[in-house]
């Protein structure tokens, strides 16, 4: 079965996008590699980022922040059953699949990270502006938080924190420092980021 995904994700059958997203997902699924994501793992990895390479005050005002939205997330997720945790990642992976046209499209840097900040996907001019490969801004392997200045990271929690659960919004349009990954260059940003919320609301 696991051989039968690999296949099936490098030459889906033609058809409509919903059809071939389906394939796809039922494949990835059926060879037992789409999970319920653990959640609890990705903020243990932001409180080890916080407390090695932020300020105390700092690190303060997003555990303030996460104090506020963090419970909600919780009691949602808690009265879910593993079947609808499934659905939530499936939806996860639909988006991800989705966006690869997009970003295909798009000439200005674009990267997609889950609510606790590990990047699943990233266009080549998300890469280029920070100087890692591609390759790099999947799976987990980098932060949206690891790629900012300190007082940027705490400004994009509050930011986040304000319209976690607000259904009337959904986007902010905001500032950041980015640190390039291989030189010692700070980069001033002007960028938007936008919540994809689910239908259980997360």
């Amino acid at each position: 079965k696991q051989d039968q995904f690999f296949l099936t994700a490098a030459d889906p059958h033609d058809g409509k996008l919903e059809d071939r997203l389906n394939e796809v997902i039922n494949a990835k699924y059926e060879a037992g590699f789409l999970k319920p994501y653990n959640y609890v793992t990705g903020y243990a990895r932001l409180q080890r980022y916080m407390d090695l390479h932020m300020a105390p005050s700092s690190r303060q005002r997003i555990l303030n922040v996460m104090g506020t939205f963090r419970p909600a997330f919780r009691d949602v997720a808690q009265a879910l059953t593993d079947v609808d945790l499934i659905l939530v990642e499936e939806a996860f992976e639909r988006l991800l699949l989705d966006y690869d046209r997009v970003f295909s499209a798009m000439a200005i840097p674009a990267c997609l990270w889950r609510r606790t900040g590990e990047i699943y996907k990233g266009n080549k001019e998300f890469a280029s502006l920070i100087d890692v490969p591609v390759e790099k801004l999947r799976d987990g392997q980098l932060c949206i938080y690891e790629l900012m200045v300190e007082d940027s990271t705490v400004n994009y929690w509050e930011k986040y924190g304000n319209i976690a659960f607000d259904p009337r919004q959904k986007a902010v349009l905001t500032s950041c420092l980015v640190k390039h990954q291989t030189k010692q260059i700070i980069l001033p940003c002007c960028f938007s980021f936008t919540i994809r919320r689910d239908k259980f609301n997360m």
